[in-house]
């Protein structure tokens, strides 16, 4: 098919038009996407600051905030922790607004302890307006993804407190993340040695714990050759200097 000179132009003109809505439509959109500063994880708990980089006052029909978290190992799927109403002075609200005047504090931040330690979470923030409450900036949460965080406890001292968890482990069960195999060692100290055997005495694997900041050891369910255990129940003997050390066991099941 020809197109005329004018019909031409027309197509142009028209296709000029769009792209042009949809550039408005995208610096509108990101103009109210928040920019996440930092995330912090803790016993049970999980933190997130973010900022609009000017007062909420200043932008045109901000309607507040909306805090996502999303059990990595279970679904692929954002669900709304909280809701932040610009304004909304009720304590006893859900969407309760509690954060200071943006001068004193332009940063925002949301911590919640409702989460399991070493387990992988992710956390996202998008903001709303006030005009369109229920719209939710789909592209705003990807963009705010904070990546998979985990849950965890500071450096510990009571070895008797040190336990291998999921126990036992189910390979069929949701625990696994990403197809990640895995028993986690908490309550550790800051540097430890976590000897692994069978029921029988036959070393399987040797890890070296050195964290300052996590009391969390991953064992990845394989034998110091990189072979995948067997069913079964394991023991494990853990030395700490200048602690002592403790024991302990742990079943897999596949």
């Amino acid at each position: 098919m020809t197109l005329r000179r004018g019909e031409g132009l027309r197509c142009v003109l028209t296709v000029t038009a769009v792209l042009a809505l949809m550039l408005v439509w995208s610096v509108a959109a990101s103009a109210l996407c928040p920019r996440v500063v930092f995330t912090r994880v803790a016993d049970r708990s999980l933190a997130m600051g973010w900022t609009m980089d000017q007062s909420e006052t200043e932008i045109d029909d901000f309607g507040g905030y909306r805090v996502w978290y999303r059990e990595a190992w279970e679904s692929e799927e954002f669900a709304l922790l909280r809701e932040y109403e610009f304004g909304e002075d009720d304590p006893q609200a859900s969407s309760y607004w509690p954060f200071d005047p943006y001068y004193e504090q332009p940063v925002r931040a949301d911590s919640t302890d409702i989460f399991q330690n070493a387990f992988p979470y992710e956390l996202s923030v998008t903001a709303f307006t006030a005009s369109d409450p229920d719209s939710i900036d789909v592209a705003c949460r990807e963009a705010n993804r904070t990546g998979i965080i985990y849950p965890h406890v500071g450096i510990q001292s009571e070895l008797e407190k040190i336990e291998a968890i999921p126990n036992p482990y189910r390979a069929s069960a949701d625990w696994e993340y990403g197809g990640q195999r895995r028993v986690t060692f908490v309550g550790l100290p800051e540097r430890a040695s976590i000897m692994i055997y069978t029921i029988s005495l036959d070393h399987v694997r040797t890890l070296e714990h050195d964290d300052p900041s996590s009391d969390q050891e991953f064992w990845d369910l394989k034998s110091k050759d990189g072979k995948e255990v067997a069913p079964g129940v394991y023991l494990w003997h853990i030395e700490a200097e200048g602690l002592g050390s403790t024991d302990g066991t742990v079943m897999i099941i596949k």
